[in-house]
């Protein structure tokens, strides 16, 4: 999980240093994530690993850190696959 959360943070993040190099807790805001690269970083997520995040999901500390995402991912809601 962590290695496909790190490529999405690489992808859409757009940080000056590699998501593989960050330490679990680092703030993802101060090494210059934006409020617009946050959103992107969310909606990826989601698309990627099939969930939807709650409203209450929906804030800076879901994305703040490496270990702040996957928290988020394992509280977030299953979305049903479409129907074919």
């Amino acid at each position: 999980m962590r290695d496909i959360i790190n490529e999405i943070v690489d992808r859409e993040a757009l940080l000056h240093i590699p998501a593989a190099d960050l330490t679990p807790n680092e703030d993802l805001f101060a090494l210059g994530l934006t409020p617009y690269s946050a959103v992107r970083l969310m909606l990826a997520l989601e698309r990627e690993f099939r969930v939807e995040f709650s409203r209450e999901a929906m804030k800076r500390e879901t994305v703040r850190s490496l270990a702040a995402i996957e928290c988020a991912l394992h509280h977030a809601r299953p979305v049903a696959p479409a129907a074919a």
